[in-house]
């Protein structure tokens, strides 16, 4: 029977459903949520990219969905290759790119017979959805080829939303990533392969982690967040700059039932992700990964402007220290926290104005265009933290 719309699971799904079960294809909260994110990011995405310099329009931009799947759910929700169209459609009718591609694969072949019929009802004069029975692998290495033939390489977005933890290997996610602009979306479905480390996953995790670092977490406490912690280590500087995961659960009881992976190596596309995914929609929260204690996670988000938390963290933290705005930005993002830009200015100011300033902003343009003292933070300015007799 396939599963509710609206109801969070509550009890484990049987690890051994073929792919082509209906119960896989219930639309739970967590997927509903994901699509959320997607919609979201893939619109700043899209529309950053499209506008290019002033008068330019990029000849094509490239989506690509290596686990669609069937296109849709049973009771009739969008999959991803329609959130995809969606969005490709706005950016065209919007004149910010001449031809939008998008790629959507799946090996199974009655998942396949769903998708062929979904993607037959999405017609747009400059998107093409292009549906063909195969593995990520296959198509990712396929645009692999193509795009180092092109100069430059197109812009390009990439959903890897596998049914577990099969068909994703390292070396095509380093050599996706190597392509300038390409952009990774990553699932890492952590829960069973926790569960079950000593058997059946090994082969594919060690694909995925393109070593065995994965098995130190046989012993971990804490296995699922283990399995992220060290993938993340892996893949960070040898697949992309940054890589953030954000976690998903399952249910009420908060269990981790899979992150959400974003590798990049555009320090604008790692803060916008960061934006979108930590906003909530509907029952459901992203939150970046992070080693705190659970019971802190809400003092993020929390507290009201100027952020007191936030400001004791970043006069610790950074003592000493002077750096551009979004240098610290980049920085401290990937750090799993809560907070965003607009947080981090509120902060900053405050730490600036008080009775004994702890930072110091160097403005470029100091003046408004009225004369008066700017107040503003822009990107280049630099934030210098006072140093301390004391250590903190």
């Amino acid at each position: 029977m396939p599963a509710n719309r609206r109801t969070t699971v509550s009890q484990p799904r049987r690890r051994d459903l073929p792919d082509d079960d209906d119960e896989r294809w219930g639309y739970p909260e967590h997927t509903a949520a994901k699509h959320e994110i997607l919609r979201r990011y893939l619109g700043a995405w899209l529309t950053i990219l499209g506008r290019g310099r002033p008068g330019f329009r990029h000849s094509q931009l490239f989506l690509i969905d290596g686990f669609a799947g069937r296109g849709r759910y049973v009771e009739g929700e969008p999959g991803s290759p329609a959130i995809m169209f969606e969005r490709a459609a706005q950016v065209a009718d919007d004149d910010l790119v001449e031809r939008v591609l998008v790629r959507c694969s799946e090996p199974n072949a009655t998942n396949f017979a769903h998708l062929e019929e979904v993607c037959r009802g999405l017609n747009h004069p400059k998107v093409t959805v292009h549906p063909t029975r195969e593995t990520f692998e296959d198509v990712a290495q396929k645009f692999i080829k193509y795009a180092n033939t092109q100069h430059p390489s197109p812009p390009t977005f990439v959903m890897v939303d596998p049914y577990g933890v099969k068909g994703v290997r390292f070396d095509t996610l380093q050599e996706l990533l190597k392509l300038d602009r390409v952009e990774v979306f990553l699932t890492f479905m952590v829960r069973d392969p926790a569960r079950f480390l000593e058997s059946n996953y090994d082969q594919a995790l060690t694909a995925l982690f393109g070593s065995d670092a994965w098995r130190e977490c046989a012993q971990a406490a804490d296995r699922t967040e283990c399995l992220m912690r060290t993938f993340q280590e892996a893949v960070t500087g040898q697949i992309a700059d940054y890589v953030l995961p954000y976690k998903v659960h399952e249910d009420e009881k908060q269990t981790v039932l899979y992150y959400l992976v974003h590798l990049t190596n555009n320090d604008l596309g790692m803060r916008v992700m960061k934006e979108k995914m930590i906003k909530k929609s509907g029952e459901m929260t992203f939150f970046p990964i992070t080693l705190r204690p659970k019971d802190q996670l809400g003092l993020d988000v929390a507290e009201k402007p100027p952020f007191p938390s936030l400001q004791a963290y970043l006069a610790k933290r950074y003592v000493g220290r002077a750096l551009s705005f979004v240098d610290l930005l980049n920085e401290d993002y990937p750090r799993g926290h809560n907070w965003v830009e607009s947080q981090y200015r509120s902060a900053l100011k405050a730490m600036e104005s008080g009775d004994t300033p702890s930072v110091t902003i160097g403005r470029r343009k100091p003046l408004t265009d009225t004369g008066r003292p700017r107040s503003a933070i822009d990107n280049a300015d630099v934030v210098t933290f006072r140093a301390t007799s004391s250590p903190l």
